[in-house]
């Protein structure tokens, strides 16, 4: 059975694993061979060699030690805590330090993630979670500094800053210390012969005087010391929380009970502000993710019908990137405000993470979408940020419970998938839950396994277009485009798979399958047309790896030269800002890079003010209506001049018919393709064109 100090510390591992949301947290003694884990949480092992133990770095500084990627730290990377179980890939830890300044051990987290450093506000959590720690094992020293005799624990007391009390259960209280007069207001005189149960609260005494009786009928008792927590009251009628340690011993065939008396208000308010904050999200004040799901479970364990509203932010990462994340996290509590003020009667609203939000209501679907309209007004209100009018919009999901879902998993998926729907539809609405959305969302889900299954088994095949001169017709190079041969569905065009294919993370294992494949391919065609180059298609996912420029290296024998890397110009938009480092690393192998369907959004224009971009593709959308509008004509005369005044290559797509590259010639386009010029070909059929048919026909 554990005793009442492992039980103290045992809380405050979870209180920390809860406040912090990590898998695993402890507190550790540490000797000159060995680190003991006295408490832990999410951990299996009770010790390990201090010349492993992180906390042995931890003893070595005077603050907390944080490690937000053990990978990336050369003291700890190669450290079998690391490369095996518990699998260390975050540390925190800070010293637990006696009031003599000795330094015992440690209060640690641990994820098997990386993950930020702490904040301040968690670096003053963790603190406060140290001082509770060091505060129990002080109360559990005194316990073990106890003899069995009276004379030693008057001895002690004297200069204790606890109260320390011996009772004779026939005469009462026999000894009562200095610091018990400055705890309860009444001297040793006033105490001696009176009991101590006088001093406990009425709310207390029940579990108080089971306690005594316990010390005073339990002969074993005597050499099993114990702790409770009680209500105590001072003399002037002030009750505060107390910590009683009980202590018992014989003297003159007489049964004594000794009792040290510790005002833990202190504590007490600390351990209530830490376990608020673990039920609480700490930037906006609404209730944590766990707190909201824990409601969830009591609510549909029992059975009680609620409405779920889950909203995202629309905007929201583009104002925290131009104004930062101080701006941002001011613009979260603003909406959190706006979220008290329209669903005040909410059973429990919560910030899940981000600037995603759920709030509980006690309403029906269609009167809680009448509630979320009212909210995604109040939410676009403009709000003031360092002097800057700032508007962001809202996406609602709503689902109900029981109808939507026979469990809180079912009803939050249900509220998700809502939410995804309100959010395709344009955003700044609200959509609440039908059963087809599971069905859609099933067979998404469906697809998105073959679509796994069919990277892993290579069922992709590239075709090749002709690219042409404008001018005189040549064969110059061709575009590699993705197809997959399903094999139940037959050959399948990008438009099938692509939107799901971006967003994965699959994308970057095809990625590199398309480069090898075409970049082997091509090469073996310069062997006849030396000239030739590649166009290829890349993945958001890829340009965001570092080792695409290597890998290009590699495969082109350091000569990507004869290599176009066409980028949609939405995505080149966002990923110029997040990593524009990455295109000078590529651009050095001698790539190209290429903006696809230039022209389709007003914003491209800026994209050419970055030096990496050698070229541009007119977007297939204007060429299709060059003989209906001579609007469109200057506009595409107009972007293929801006092009060439920049030295940049202008390539001209869906050219599928001879008007429609002479007009692409007159405008100075460098290269044209089309469908009917030259439609995609499997290798075999475009290696054919190779020695014979390497001019286009002019008619």
């Amino acid at each position: 059975m554990k005793r009442p100090y492992s039980d103290a510390l045992d809380r405050l591992t979870l209180l920390a694993a809860s406040l912090f949301r990590v898998p695993v947290s402890f507190i550790s003694i540490i000797d000159s061979e060995k680190q003991l884990f006295k408490a832990r949480y999410g951990l299996n092992i009770c010790e390990t060699s201090r010349s492993v133990a992180f906390c042995h770095y931890t003893l070595e500084q005077d603050d907390i030690l944080c490690v937000p990627d053990t990978h990336l730290d050369p003291r700890f990377r190669q450290n079998p805590l690391v490369l095996g179980y518990p699998h260390i890939r975050f540390y925190a830890g800070i010293p637990l330090v006696t009031p003599e300044g000795h330094r015992i051990g440690t209060v640690c987290l641990v994820d098997t993630q990386p993950r930020p450093p702490l904040s301040a506000a968690d670096r003053g959590h963790l603190a406060a979670i140290a001082s509770l720690v060091m505060d129990r094992m002080e109360v559990h020293r005194l316990e073990l500094l106890r003899h069995s005799s009276q004379q030693r624990l008057e001895a002690i007391s004297a200069t204790s800053s606890d109260a320390i009390i011996c009772t004779d259960i026939k005469q009462g209280v026999i000894f009562w210390n200095p610091a018990a007069t400055s705890l309860f207001g009444y001297s040793a005189q006033e105490m001696t012969g009176d009991y101590v149960a006088g001093l406990v609260s009425e709310r207390s005494q029940t579990h108080y005087r089971q306690e005594l009786a316990r010390m005073m009928a339990d002969r074993s008792a005597i050499s099993q010391p114990r702790r409770i927590q009680v209500w105590a009251k001072r003399r002037n009628g002030q009750e505060f929380p107390a910590e009683v340690s009980f202590s018992g011993w014989y003297e003159d065939q007489d049964r004594l009970v000794g009792m040290i008396i510790r005002d833990v208000t202190e504590r007490h308010e600390s351990e209530a502000r830490l376990c608020e904050l673990a039920s609480l999200d700490m930037l906006t004040r609404l209730a944590s993710r766990g707190a909201f799901m824990d409601q969830l479970e009591h609510l549909t364990a029992a059975d009680v019908p609620f409405t779920l509203m889950m909203a995202d932010l629309d905007g929201f990462k583009e104002i925290n990137d131009s104004l930062g994340h101080a701006a941002g996290d001011a613009l979260l509590c603003h909406v959190a405000d706006q979220i008290r003020l329209v669903c005040a009667h909410a059973v429990m609203a919560a910030r899940l993470g981000g600037d995603e939000f759920v709030i509980l209501l006690p309403e029906n679907g269609q009167a809680a979408q009448r509630v979320a309209e009212q909210l995604i007004l109040a939410v676009q209100a403009p709000f003031t940020c360092q002097d800057t009018s700032v508007t962001v919009g809202a996406s609602l999901g709503i689902a109900c419970f029981p109808e939507h879902g026979p469990d809180a998993s079912a009803v939050m998926s249900a509220a998700d998938l809502a939410l995804y729907r309100a959010k395709a539809a344009g955003k700044g609405c609200s959509v609440l839950f039908l059963p087809s959305f599971l069905e859609a969302d099933q067979q998404r889900r469906r697809f998105e396994r073959e679509l796994e299954m069919a990277v892993r088994q290579q069922q992709f095949v590239l075709f090749y277009q002709p690219q042409y001169d404008a001018v005189s017709g040549k064969l110059t190079g061709c575009e590699a485009l993705l197809r997959w041969q399903h094999p139940a569905r037959g050959m399948l065009l990008p438009g099938a798979f692509l939107n799901i294919l971006m967003k994965s993370s699959l994308s970057l294992t095809l990625g590199e399958w398309i480069l090898r494949s075409a970049l082997r391919q091509v090469s073996e065609w310069r062997r006849y047309l030396p000239a030739l180059r590649v166009s290829i298609n890349l993945f958001p996912r890829q340009l965001d790896d570092s080792r695409l420029d290597r890998l290009l290296g590699e495969l082109t024998a350091n000569d990507a030269s004869f290599v176009n890397l066409e980028v949609d110009e939405s995505m080149l938009t966002t990923l110029v800002q997040e990593v524009p480092s990455r295109f000078s690393a590529i651009r050095q192998t001698g790539a190209s890079f290429i903006i696809d369907h230039y022209g389709r959004t007003l914003g491209a224009i800026n994209l050419l003010q970055h030096e990496f971009v050698t070229g541009l593709k007119i977007d297939k959308s204007l060429t299709a209506q060059l003989a209906d509008s001579g609007r469109i004509r200057m506009m595409f005369r107009a972007l293929a001049a801006l092009g060439k005044s920049l030295s940049l290559t202008v390539l001209a797509e869906g050219v599928e018919n001879g008007a429609q590259r002479d007009f692409a010639a007159q405008s100075q386009c460098d290269i044209v393709q089309g469908n009917a010029l030259g439609e995609p070909l499997s290798p075999e059929a475009f290696q054919r064109l190779l020695p014979d048919t390497a001019v286009c026909s002019h008619e």
